[in-house]
Parts: structure tokens; sequence; C-alpha cells
């Protein structure tokens, strides 16, 4: 059986966990908490969450690795669309919830003070247990995040950017998923997991929540990815069923968003400023969103030729922006 260290709080822990649920695999959520600490110090390497515990012992940290791993071990039912070029924009998607989207969450829950209570004190019920007062931890914890804040962007010169360029893409994904199950249709794929995480994340936190209230797709799609979507493996959707929808959710969160940021934040050491939709958007540089552009880049060589352009001709510009 595997072990999931993480908490409901973290959108990569319960990634991780829909994932475990979509394969139908038995598993052991372990909230990390003070009692289970030694367990999880024994098998961790850093002290970050998730952590999954193998059924051989083995331990993995980070999520996208972890859910690669998972795909390799356990490769039905996949999560893992069969065209090349349709699940290169699948991990493209995903990365831009991990390392893009996930700037709206974390707005939302530091900056605004309601959200900042409410989440300080649901992370210290969860670590402390419910025999102990949370109040002093949930202040500290709050303190310590508010710290994270400038590093990842979300500052108040941002704010605008970051508010605006969410309500966009959630606009533009709630259309697409009233026509559709799943972001490529009838297959989930990473991209679901990825941008569903965010979104479970969103809709727990009572400001965001309530500017999403009336996206009523978004809310069943994420309760359906967060459920492990029924184990339900769908045949793959043509291309030309997705486009009228698909197309502007990919050109608004992909070509204009993510992967100028992500280009832009690779190419500086320091403190550098980018445009995103309008916005001038600055920042100090992240080391591992840098790593994952790389890794997005490789992804994208390793493509042939053929798939390359069939990808390119489903997002118009992404060859130059994968150049």
């Amino acid at each position: 059986m595997y072990q999931l260290f993480g908490i409901d709080v973290s959108p990569y822990s319960v990634k991780v966990r829909a994932l475990l649920r979509y394969k139908n695999l038995p598993y052991e959520w372990l909230v990390r908490n003070k009692d289970n600490e030694p367990a999880f110090r024994e098998k961790a390497k850093l002290p970050i969450i998730p952590l999954l515990v193998t059924p051989a012992g083995d331990s993995l940290q980070d999520s996208t690795p972890i859910m690669n791993f998972l795909e390799q071990a356990h490769p039905s039912p996949s999560a893992q669309l069969s065209d090349p070029a349709l699940n290169f924009l699948a991990y493209a998607l995903e990365e831009a919830a991990d390392e893009w989207l996930i700037k709206a969450m974390f707005h939302y829950r530091w900056n605004y003070e309601a959200d900042r209570i409410d989440a300080s004190r649901r992370i210290a019920i969860a670590s402390l247990g419910p025999d102990q007062d949370p109040t002093a931890y949930a202040e500290k914890i709050a303190d310590f995040l508010m710290t994270r804040r400038e590093p990842l962007g979300c500052t108040s010169d941002n704010a605008e950017a970051i508010e605006a360029q969410l309500d966009e893409t959630a606009l533009r994904l709630d259309q697409h998923l009233g026509e559709h199950r799943f972001i490529f249709g009838d297959a989930i794929s990473f991209a679901d997991f990825g941008l569903a995480c965010i979104f479970y994340e969103l809709l727990t936190d009572p400001t965001p929540r309530a500017r999403l209230a009336k996206l009523k797709n978004i809310h069943r799609w994420v309760d359906s990815v967060m459920a492990g979507a029924d184990n339900h493996v769908g045949d793959n959707t043509p291309w030309s069923k997705l486009t009228s929808t698909l197309t502007p959710l990919l050109d608004h969160l992909l070509l204009h968003t993510y992967l100028p940021w992500a280009r832009a934040n690779a190419a500086n050491g320091e403190t550098f400023t980018t445009h995103i939709q309008g916005h001038e958007f600055t920042q100090p540089a992240q080391k591992y969103p840098a790593k994952s552009w790389q890794v997005l880049l490789q992804r994208w060589q390793a493509l042939s030729n053929e798939e390359r352009a069939s990808a390119n001709s489903h997002l118009n510009g992404l060859d130059e922006a994968m150049a």
C-alpha cells in the first residue's frame, strides 16, 4: 500500500491523491502533523509535502515526478493522451497550474485577511490535532507564509494582473467545460489533475470561492477529478470537436501568460519584468520554475518534427514560444 503524506490545503498533495484515486490504487492518506513527523522525516529528503512512500519503502517528493512515477508504474487507467501533440499541451497546462496559477491561489490565501485567517487555522488544526488550541500556531503559520509573497510575485503591485488573469482563465475554462467533461474532452489527462487541484484550493478559500461561485462547470469538474473521475477512461476526442472552446483557453493561459513568463523567469538570475495580458509583472526569478521550464523544453524537443507541427497547428505560435 502507498502512503501519502500531505494536507488538504496543499494543492500538490490533493493532486497526487486524486491520481491515486483515479488509478484505484490502495493508499493511506497521512495528514502531516506532530504525531507522524518522525515517520515523515525518516522518509523525506526535503521538509515538503507531498511525500509518497511506495509499497517497497521508497520515497518520492514533488507532485509532478510522483505523478510520472505512478503513470509509469501503473499505466492503466492512463492519465496520458495517445496523441503526442495533445499530450504535450496537457503537460504544459499542468506546468502552468503548478508554476503560474499557484500565484493566484497564494495571492488570495495570504493577501486577503479572511482567507489568511481561515487557511492558517485549517493548517494549524490539521497539524496539531483537535485537542490543542490552534490560535498561536495559526498566527505563526500566517506570519511565515506572508513572507513568501514577494518571492512568488504575489505583491500589491501584481495583484491586479494576478486577479485579472485568473478571472479570464476561469471564464474560458468554464465555457470549455460546459461542452466537455475534461480539458481534452472525454479523456482525462495531467492537465485536469494539475488545474483542478488549484481550483479545488481556490474554491475552499472565502474570497476566490465567492468570485468563482457562478462557474458551475468548474465546480462539477473539480469534484469529478478530485474524487478520482469515477475511474473513467474515455476515448480521445478529435481536435475538431475541442478547438472552438479549448483554443481560447490555451491561447490565454499558455501562449500569452505562462509560456512568456516561464521563458523570462528562466532567462533571468535576479528580478525581472515581463508583460502579462497588458500588465507589467515584476518579481524575483524563481529557481524551481526555471528547472520545470527546462523539463518542458526537453519534452518539446523530444517530439518529432511532425508532432511539433501538429501541436503548433493546435496553438498557432507555440513553436516560437518554445524556441
